[in-house]
């Protein structure tokens, strides 16, 4: 195939990538993970703020290259897409194209395009590369650091220029290290990845020791650079032990390990090894579960390429017990599957140890490698009939003909990208993003009820939620396209009364107010009904007004359920405490919690505690001067006690302080009316 077809095959290949994975950006997922949200709205925001560093403490803790880059898309296109979205978009595409150069570095060219082709349309592929995760990051790191170590690795030492020649070969070694180090800058799996080169230089010292002893020097140096640059992030982690939870969360095959029970990680291997034609990843979150990487006759062509690179790997053994020398092509051969042997067990290995096994996520650094193996009997075959067929050709007119070869790489490069779409587009874009888990995952209904109110240009109402940290909020003010204002509160507990207009119903949940709530014309927003909401109370003849704006307008025991009903107005706009973003979990030693909340108490007549339950089960922050609510406190005294007085107020859990009424006093004490 002439180097023009190679380029423009290649330019095809690269649009594909890049149309597949920005059709539809803003709608698939189909929704907001929180994951997602996390990882751009708090962690890439510090560096928009400021606040650099090797390593963020946030959600178990990150490493900080992708949120550094991903700042710069945030900063650009702001929180939508756009911003938290096409960055992943982008190294999926460089992935793309570094896979084609990498596979051609280790085979040939047609095993480089068939590898590029079939991943720019996968499965495995679109699903990190349409997100705002910092795993997709791993592989065009990876993908340098192979590439470049490779061209220091082949390169040979001129008679002419041999300086000049070992300069660049230790420039080459220096920039695969440099590549290895930004790599254990992005995801955890990437600290693995100087073992590979570790192994891979073992195995050329043992079998091609000529060749090691030329080059041993630059890849010492590689090495060291990777371990100076890895230098703060040790220091970081040292100093921070706590930040690495997730680690030691996830790693529960090597805990049982390590406690003599070794079945987890033996069905962890099991799974892992399959998830490349019977079994896979078994999360919602970013699979089908248990959806193999390959099926039919993908699997089949997937393993005879693992089998073809350990046949390589093992060549020069088998040449060393016939006393017969390697030529340089079987060489390179053995040295490139090697390396692609290790590289793929290697970069599978966390699915190994991990939970869950044959984790999509854990295993990415694995992905370029697979899709080599994938493609490389394929273009072992097409460079078999090249060698055969090479004056062969295809004459359409006196002036158009094409090498056959080249016809046989288009037929079989389309025949191939076209098998893995079928498969892998419909399960990606139709099956995936439409089961129910995923979009309870991705918050498809919150995004369905943004949807209504662009549509209908909705500007005052609420929506129901379980207030489990600000995400659902998030999630709904991305896809907001004007000026509206949701309030957020929790049924199980409170009902909003003004406005009087509610996206309700969903979660399903117990409901404090069910008759409360009545339908607006059947109309609908994913599992959300559009109601209005209404509420008969008894209010004080004067609210009792707080110095935050808030005014306590009825408090009424029910002596039956023992349920305190409080009903409250903002008054005036509210004074509240300062509520930053916080990831979930949380950096060690920063709270998290809420920063407002109601305390309902049951008194005796000597003033003895009895019950108490204390929330706020209407998000403060989402809250406008006028908006009115109610919301229950389940107070139950002790068998045979009996309750003389109420007791409520505002305090602010994260200090204990209390918020004073206007007159000055902490708490509210109402007198029950005897039953006597």
């Amino acid at each position: 195939m002439s180097k023009r077809m190679t380029q423009w095959l290649m330019v095809l290949i690269l649009l594909l990538a890049f149309g597949v994975r920005t059709w539809q950006i803003q709608e698939m997922p189909p929704g907001w993970r929180d994951d997602e949200l996390i990882n751009s709205l708090v962690i890439s925001q510090k560096v928009l703020d400021g606040d650099w560093a090797v390593y963020y403490s946030d959600a178990s803790g990150h490493e900080a290259l992708y949120h550094a880059l991903n700042a710069g898309m945030l900063g650009l296109f702001g929180p939508n897409a756009m911003g938290i979205r096409l960055l992943s978009v982008f190294l999926g595409v460089i992935t793309v194209g570094l896979t084609f150069r990498v596979g051609k570095q280790l085979a040939n060219v047609p095993t480089g395009l068939i590898a590029a082709a079939t991943l720019s349309v996968s499965f495995w592929s679109l699903m990190y590369s349409r997100i705002g995760l910092r795993h997709i990051l791993t592989p065009p790191l990876m993908l340098g650091a192979v590439f470049f170590f490779m061209m220091a690795w082949q390169s040979q030492q001129s008679n002419a220029t041999p300086q000049n020649s070992k300069r660049h070969s230790i420039v080459r070694f220096l920039t695969a290290g440099l590549f290895i180090g930004l790599g254990i800058y992005t995801y955890f799996a990437s600290r693995g990845v100087p073992l590979i080169f570790v192994a891979i230089l073992g195995y050329g010292a043992i079998f091609m020791w000529p060749r090691f002893k030329q080059h041993w020097q630059g890849a010492l140096l590689m090495f060291v650079l990777t371990a100076v640059m890895s230098i703060p992030l040790i220091q970081t982690l040292q100093n921070q032990p706590e930040s690495e939870a997730r680690v030691a969360e996830l790693a529960v095959p090597i805990v049982e390990a390590q406690a003599g029970n070794f079945e987890p990680l033996q069905h962890h291997v099991i799974v892992t090894l399959s998830m490349f034609h019977n079994d896979g990843d078994d999360e919602w979150l970013y699979n089908i579960p248990h959806r193999p990487v390959f099926q039919g006759i993908m699997s089949l062509l997937f393993w005879i390429g693992v089998l073809i690179v350990v046949w390589d790997a093992i060549l020069p053994l088998i040449k060393k017990f016939q006393k017969q020398e390697l030529s340089i092509s079987q060489e390179h051969k053995s040295f490139a599957g090697a390396f692609l042997f290790a590289w793929w067990l290697a970069g599978i290995s966390p699915g190994f140890i991990s939970v869950p096994p044959a984790s999509l996520g854990h295993t990415i650094l694995a992905q370029p490698a697979v899709f080599i193996l994938l493609a490389l009997p394929v273009g072992r075959a097409i460079h078999l009939f090249k060698k055969r067929n090479m004056e062969s050709q295809i004459r359409l007119s006196d002036t158009i003909s094409f090498n056959l070869t080249t016809v046989v790489i288009v037929i079989g490069l389309f025949g191939l990208t076209t098998t893995i779409a079928f498969r892998d587009w419909q399960d990606y874009f139709e099956v995936w993003s439409e089961r129910g888990l995923v979009r309870f995952l991705y918050r498809a209904d919150i995004r369905d009820v943004s949807d209504y109110v662009n549509e209908n240009e909705l500007a005052d109402f609420g929506v129901t939620g379980l207030l489990a940290g600000p995400w659902d909020k998030l999630a709904l003010s991305i896809d907001l396209e004007h000026d509206a204002r949701p309030r957020w509160y929790d049924p199980q507990r409170a009902v909003l009364l003004s406005p009087n207009v509610s996206f309700s119903g969903y979660p399903d949940v117990p409901v404090a107010y069910s008759e409360a709530f009545d339908s607006v014309d059947g109309i609908r927003a994913g599992y959300y009904a559009l109601s209005q909401t209404s509420y008969n109370f008894e209010p004080f003849e004067s609210p009792v007004c707080f110095e935050n704006g808030f005014c306590a307008t009825e408090a009424h025991l029910d002596p039956a359920t023992n349920q305190l009903t409080l009903g409250w107005v903002v008054e005036r706009p509210l004074t509240l405490p300062p509520n930053p973003l916080i990831s979930n979990p949380p950096p060690p030693g920063v709270y998290s919690g809420p920063r407002l909340a109601v305390f309902g108490q049951l008194l005796d007549e000597n003033d003895i505690f009895l019950s108490g339950d204390d929330g706020l089960w209407v998000d403060p922050y989402t809250l406008y001067e006028g908006d009115a609510f109610v919301q229950q406190h389940w107070l139950v005294p002790p068998d045979g006690s009996s309750a003389k007085f109420i007791l409520f107020g505002m305090y602010d859990p994260m200090t204990g302080t209390r918020i004073l009424t206007v007159d000055g006093v902490d708490h509210v004490r109402i007198e029950l009316e005897s039953n006597e």
